[in-house]
């Protein structure tokens, strides 16, 4: 029974990697005013390696022909949040390392629920980081047209275009309900056992 309880906590920690990997990371909806029409897009952190390694269509428009990434200055109001995003997204995938590593070498549960909860926390506050970063976005105080740099065509485009929706794809879902069922899956393990040891008591 102990080794179902460490392998299931392995399995659904180990979850996460793909989890964050694979599934959408961004979405966003871009409209143009002139016209009904626009455009929507969800970005996985793997097309997000693909093409900063130079192997997705778009890697020639984000990398230029440098073949190298600048961070966009006007983005520098908000690279606070940006950064705090990262290190909670980072937390939350050491946590599941531990967890891990924990459910190979120990049937202690305290530490499993522990970790469980900070990577439920980690993930709540990095949802926040990027609705926060996203914000100024959305609101139209940082404008996506200024990263084809200042001029008249910059400020037509900066008219024309406006971003709808900005916001996490779905991964951060996963990340909330997984460190949720590892909990759940350690409570109910220790209510079993709990049960149990009580049976031989009452006889």
């Amino acid at each position: 029974m102990k080794a179902l309880y460490r392998i299931v906590n392995g399995i659904l920690a180990a979850l996460i990697f793909p989890a964050a990997l694979f599934l959408d990371l961004i979405f966003f909806q871009v409209s143009a005013t002139v016209v009904d029409y626009g455009l929507e897009e969800a970005i996985t952190l793997k097309r997000v390696i693909d093409i900063m390694t130079g192997n997705d269509r778009l890697s020639s428009f984000v990398l230029g022909d440098t073949g190298s990434f600048e961070w966009p200055e006007i983005f520098d109001p908000i690279n606070g949040r940006l950064i705090a995003f990262v290190v909670f997204f980072g937390l939350v995938l050491v946590t599941a390392l531990f967890i891990i590593i924990w459910s190979c070498c120990s049937n202690k549960r305290i530490p499993v629920v522990s970790a469980g909860a900070l990577g439920l926390v980690f993930s709540i506050a990095m949802v926040i980081c990027f609705n926060k970063a996203a914000a100024p976005i959305l609101s139209g105080e940082i404008s996506l047209a200024a990263l084809g740099g200042e001029g008249i065509l910059s400020s037509i485009i900066g008219g024309l275009v406006q971003v709808d929706t900005l916001m996490l794809g779905g991964f951060h879902n996963a990340f909330i309900i997984l460190m949720g069922l590892i909990i759940v899956w350690t409570g109910a393990f220790y209510l079993v056992e709990l049960g149990e040891e009580d049976e031989p008591k009452k006889k």
